[in-house]
């Protein structure tokens, strides 16, 4: 299921995470959470999105955005709005400047998730009023929580927090 957020006039969407594992059978398995979301300028001019995204887990895993370009392929077929031709980025390649009426379709994967994490948090900067950034004043995040529904992710909430701690990887390089 698609979810809509309205972060004027930015529109941000986005899908359930989903797990992925590369080279599934063999000794050099690897799982990954992947998730999609999209980045909508709903205005005629352009706008500046300097998202970051970042996932910690209830077993106290911390995870930020990364993208692999070698399962990239394998694992957009995932996405629920996949089509063949959509081109994905992960956050620090989508972030900048989003021209008018354009959306960017992105994707964060997260390698090595502990299989017996039962909740997820997802955090997403960048998306708030360009003020709070552009003075390097305090850029509230999108929190989104998943709890695991037996090998899926169920959505709990999401919403606009004030807590910084999914920041902490800027201090300490998580």
């Amino acid at each position: 299921m698609c979810r809509l957020a309205n972060a004027s006039p930015l529109d941000f969407s986005w899908n359930s995470p989903r797990w992925y594992v590369h080279n599934k059978g063999t000794g050099g398995e690897v799982r990954y959470i992947v998730w999609f979301h999209n980045l909508g300028n709903t205005t005629e001019k352009p706008i500046l999105v300097p998202i970051e995204v970042s996932l910690v887990t209830d077993s106290g895993e911390k995870f930020l955005d990364a993208c692999y370009p070698e399962i990239l392929k394998r694992a957009a077929k995932l996405d629920e709005n996949y089509q063949e031709d959509t081109k994905y980025q992960y956050a620090p390649i989508a972030k900048g400047e989003l021209a008018s009426q354009t959306t960017k379709h992105c994707v964060a994967m997260f390698e090595d998730v502990d299989p017996k994490a039962k909740r997820l948090d997802i955090f997403v900067t960048g998306i708030s009023h360009f003020f709070f950034w552009r003075w390097g004043m305090f850029d509230h995040a999108y929190k989104i929580t998943y709890e695991k529904e037996f090998d899926r992710w169920r959505l709990v909430e999401h919403g606009m927090i004030k807590e910084s701690t999914q920041r902490a990887y800027e201090s300490k390089r998580w």
